[in-house]
Protein backbone atom coordinates (compact mmCIF):
# COMPACT_ATOMS: atom_id res chain seq x y z
CA UNK A 1 0.00 0.00 0.00
CA UNK A 2 1.42 3.45 -0.55
CA UNK A 3 0.42 6.50 1.11
CA UNK A 4 -1.17 6.74 3.90
CA UNK A 5 -4.78 6.40 5.37
CA UNK A 6 -5.47 9.97 4.73
CA UNK A 7 -5.03 9.46 0.56
CA UNK A 8 -7.06 5.85 0.97
CA UNK A 9 -9.90 7.82 2.26
CA UNK A 10 -9.51 10.83 -0.63
CA UNK A 11 -9.04 7.60 -3.46
CA UNK A 12 -12.22 5.79 -2.13
CA UNK A 13 -14.37 9.18 -2.29
CA UNK A 14 -13.12 9.98 -5.58
CA UNK A 15 -14.32 5.63 -6.77
CA UNK A 16 -17.02 6.59 -4.47
CA UNK A 17 -18.01 9.68 -7.16
CA UNK A 18 -16.95 8.02 -10.00
CA UNK A 19 -19.75 5.33 -9.61
CA UNK A 20 -22.19 8.01 -8.97
CA UNK A 21 -21.02 9.30 -12.24
CA UNK A 22 -19.75 12.11 -10.63
CA UNK A 23 -15.77 12.40 -10.71
CA UNK A 24 -13.13 13.75 -12.66
CA UNK A 25 -11.43 12.48 -15.07
CA UNK A 26 -8.04 13.56 -13.96
CA UNK A 27 -9.26 12.75 -10.45
CA UNK A 28 -10.20 8.84 -11.77
CA UNK A 29 -6.77 8.80 -13.34
CA UNK A 30 -5.77 9.41 -9.85
CA UNK A 31 -7.42 7.08 -7.93
CA UNK A 32 -6.91 4.01 -10.71
CA UNK A 33 -3.40 4.81 -10.60
CA UNK A 34 -3.03 4.51 -6.49
CA UNK A 35 -5.33 1.10 -6.31
CA UNK A 36 -2.81 -0.27 -9.10
CA UNK A 37 -0.39 -0.15 -5.51
CA UNK A 38 -3.41 -0.40 -3.14
CA UNK A 39 -4.67 -3.89 -2.09
CA UNK A 40 -6.83 -2.14 0.20
CA UNK A 41 -8.69 0.29 -1.64
CA UNK A 42 -8.92 -2.50 -4.50
CA UNK A 43 -10.72 -4.34 -2.78
CA UNK A 44 -13.03 -1.75 -1.43
CA UNK A 45 -14.08 -0.90 -4.88
CA UNK A 46 -14.71 -4.51 -5.72
CA UNK A 47 -16.75 -4.70 -3.15
CA UNK A 48 -18.45 -0.92 -3.41
CA UNK A 49 -19.58 -2.01 -7.01
CA UNK A 50 -21.04 -5.11 -5.55
CA UNK A 51 -23.30 -3.20 -3.63
CA UNK A 52 -24.25 -0.54 -6.24
CA UNK A 53 -25.09 -3.53 -8.58
CA UNK A 54 -27.46 -5.47 -5.52
CA UNK A 55 -29.41 -2.06 -4.86
CA UNK A 56 -29.55 -1.14 -8.24
CA UNK A 57 -30.29 -4.30 -9.88
CA UNK A 58 -33.46 -6.34 -8.59
CA UNK A 59 -36.23 -8.65 -10.06
CA UNK A 60 -38.69 -7.05 -11.48
CA UNK A 61 -41.94 -7.05 -9.40
CA UNK A 62 -44.80 -8.71 -10.87
CA UNK A 63 -47.89 -6.36 -12.09
CA UNK A 64 -50.85 -8.16 -13.10
CA UNK A 65 -51.96 -7.37 -16.84
CA UNK A 66 -54.52 -4.80 -16.34
CA UNK A 67 -55.20 -4.63 -20.17
CA UNK A 68 -58.55 -6.26 -20.52
CA UNK A 69 -60.14 -4.19 -17.53
CA UNK A 70 -58.52 -0.74 -18.65
CA UNK A 71 -60.20 -1.79 -22.21
CA UNK A 72 -63.26 -2.62 -21.30
CA UNK A 73 -63.66 0.88 -18.86
CA UNK A 74 -61.96 2.83 -22.23
CA UNK A 75 -64.70 1.74 -24.18
CA UNK A 76 -62.81 1.22 -27.40
CA UNK A 77 -64.63 1.63 -31.08
CA UNK A 78 -66.32 -1.11 -32.51
CA UNK A 79 -66.74 -0.40 -36.12
CA UNK A 80 -67.61 -3.85 -37.27
CA UNK A 81 -65.97 -5.83 -39.71
CA UNK A 82 -64.51 -3.56 -43.09
CA UNK A 83 -65.46 -0.66 -40.96
CA UNK A 84 -69.61 -1.04 -42.14
CA UNK A 85 -71.11 0.27 -38.90
CA UNK A 86 -68.92 4.02 -39.69
CA UNK A 87 -69.98 3.96 -43.51
CA UNK A 88 -73.37 2.98 -42.41
CA UNK A 89 -73.38 5.76 -40.02
CA UNK A 90 -72.19 8.20 -42.78
CA UNK A 91 -75.01 7.31 -45.32
CA UNK A 92 -77.57 7.58 -42.45
CA UNK A 93 -76.18 10.98 -41.59
CA UNK A 94 -75.77 12.76 -45.01
CA UNK A 95 -79.39 11.38 -45.64
CA UNK A 96 -80.84 12.83 -42.62
CA UNK A 97 -78.52 15.96 -43.36
CA UNK A 98 -80.64 15.97 -46.78
CA UNK A 99 -83.90 15.28 -45.42
CA UNK A 100 -83.77 17.86 -42.79
CA UNK A 101 -82.29 21.11 -44.33
CA UNK A 102 -85.18 22.17 -46.57
CA UNK A 103 -87.13 22.53 -43.37
CA UNK A 104 -84.50 24.64 -41.73
CA UNK A 105 -84.09 27.16 -44.94
CA UNK A 106 -87.70 26.87 -46.20
CA UNK A 107 -89.29 30.90 -45.71
CA UNK A 108 -93.15 28.97 -45.90
CA UNK A 109 -92.39 26.48 -42.91
CA UNK A 110 -93.10 26.88 -39.63
CA UNK A 111 -91.37 28.05 -37.05
CA UNK A 112 -91.66 24.89 -34.97
CA UNK A 113 -90.81 22.92 -38.27
CA UNK A 114 -87.50 25.00 -39.05
CA UNK A 115 -86.42 24.16 -35.17
CA UNK A 116 -87.02 20.34 -35.88
CA UNK A 117 -85.08 20.97 -39.01
CA UNK A 118 -82.34 22.36 -36.89
CA UNK A 119 -82.29 19.98 -34.41
CA UNK A 120 -82.18 17.42 -37.10
CA UNK A 121 -79.31 18.20 -38.75
CA UNK A 122 -77.66 19.21 -35.31
CA UNK A 123 -78.02 15.33 -35.04
CA UNK A 124 -76.52 14.53 -38.50
CA UNK A 125 -73.55 16.74 -38.15
CA UNK A 126 -73.19 14.84 -34.94
CA UNK A 127 -73.11 11.86 -36.61
CA UNK A 128 -70.96 12.81 -39.59
CA UNK A 129 -68.45 13.42 -36.81
CA UNK A 130 -69.12 10.38 -34.70
CA UNK A 131 -68.25 8.09 -37.92
CA UNK A 132 -65.02 10.48 -38.42
CA UNK A 133 -63.68 9.91 -34.65
CA UNK A 134 -65.27 6.57 -33.70
CA UNK A 135 -63.78 7.34 -30.11
CA UNK A 136 -65.93 10.16 -29.48
CA UNK A 137 -69.08 7.61 -29.66
CA UNK A 138 -69.36 6.63 -26.11
CA UNK A 139 -69.56 10.02 -25.51
CA UNK A 140 -72.33 11.06 -27.75
CA UNK A 141 -74.44 7.86 -27.08
CA UNK A 142 -77.04 9.25 -24.61
CA UNK A 143 -77.62 12.82 -26.47
CA UNK A 144 -78.13 10.24 -30.03
CA UNK A 145 -80.05 8.39 -27.70
CA UNK A 146 -82.12 10.79 -25.77
CA UNK A 147 -82.98 12.78 -29.55
CA UNK A 148 -83.92 9.28 -30.90
CA UNK A 149 -85.93 8.16 -28.06
CA UNK A 150 -88.03 12.04 -28.08
CA UNK A 151 -88.31 12.12 -31.79
CA UNK A 152 -89.62 8.65 -32.30
CA UNK A 153 -91.70 8.51 -29.53
CA UNK A 154 -93.57 12.20 -30.28
CA UNK A 155 -94.24 10.87 -33.98
CA UNK A 156 -95.38 7.76 -32.51
CA UNK A 157 -98.08 10.01 -30.41
CA UNK A 158 -98.94 11.74 -33.34
CA UNK A 159 -99.42 9.17 -35.55
CA UNK A 160 -101.47 7.20 -33.02
CA UNK A 161 -103.28 10.61 -32.05
CA UNK A 162 -103.89 10.63 -36.28
CA UNK A 163 -102.56 14.24 -36.51
CA UNK A 164 -100.18 12.68 -38.86
CA UNK A 165 -99.88 10.07 -41.53
CA UNK A 166 -97.37 7.23 -41.14
CA UNK A 167 -95.87 7.81 -43.95
CA UNK A 168 -95.01 11.18 -42.60
CA UNK A 169 -93.19 10.18 -39.79
CA UNK A 170 -91.17 7.53 -41.49
CA UNK A 171 -88.20 9.72 -41.59
CA UNK A 172 -87.76 9.23 -37.73
CA UNK A 173 -86.92 5.73 -38.68
CA UNK A 174 -83.32 7.50 -39.82
CA UNK A 175 -83.31 8.56 -36.00
CA UNK A 176 -83.35 5.51 -34.66
CA UNK A 177 -81.15 3.58 -37.47
CA UNK A 178 -78.40 6.27 -36.20
CA UNK A 179 -78.63 5.63 -32.37
CA UNK A 180 -78.70 1.76 -33.19
CA UNK A 181 -75.42 2.79 -35.16
CA UNK A 182 -74.09 4.68 -32.34
CA UNK A 183 -74.45 2.24 -30.00
CA UNK A 184 -72.61 -0.41 -31.85
CA UNK A 185 -69.77 1.86 -32.53
CA UNK A 186 -69.79 2.23 -28.97
CA UNK A 187 -69.54 -1.30 -28.04
CA UNK A 188 -72.39 -2.11 -27.34
CA UNK A 189 -72.86 -0.97 -23.66
CA UNK A 190 -75.40 -2.67 -21.63
CA UNK A 191 -74.51 -6.04 -23.07
CA UNK A 192 -72.42 -8.36 -20.96
CA UNK A 193 -69.09 -9.18 -22.60
CA UNK A 194 -67.22 -12.37 -23.51
CA UNK A 195 -64.49 -13.28 -20.95
CA UNK A 196 -65.55 -9.52 -19.16
CA UNK A 197 -62.81 -9.52 -16.27
CA UNK A 198 -64.09 -8.89 -12.90
CA UNK A 199 -62.01 -6.14 -10.69
CA UNK A 200 -62.13 -8.46 -7.77
CA UNK A 201 -61.45 -11.31 -10.11
CA UNK A 202 -57.44 -9.30 -10.99
CA UNK A 203 -57.32 -7.96 -6.96
CA UNK A 204 -57.27 -12.08 -6.32
CA UNK A 205 -54.42 -12.70 -8.44
CA UNK A 206 -52.67 -9.79 -7.30
CA UNK A 207 -53.04 -11.30 -3.82
CA UNK A 208 -52.23 -14.89 -4.45
CA UNK A 209 -49.03 -14.06 -6.00
CA UNK A 210 -47.97 -11.55 -3.46
CA UNK A 211 -48.78 -14.45 -0.80
CA UNK A 212 -46.62 -16.99 -3.04
CA UNK A 213 -44.19 -13.83 -3.26
CA UNK A 214 -43.61 -13.97 0.73
CA UNK A 215 -43.47 -17.64 1.51
CA UNK A 216 -40.78 -18.42 -1.21
CA UNK A 217 -38.98 -14.90 0.76
CA UNK A 218 -39.78 -16.83 4.05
Amino acid sequence: MTGGLDDCLAVREILSAELDGRADGSEVARARHHMSTCRGCAEWLTAAESIQRLVRVRPAEYVPDLSSVVLERAHPPRPGRGEWVRYSLVVVALTQFVVALPHLFSLGSLHDSRHLGAMAVALSLGLLYTAHRPTRAYGILPIVSALAVTMVGAALADVIRGSTPLIGEAVHVLELIGFVLVWMLAGRPGLPRRRRFSRRRVLRSVDAHESASRRSVA
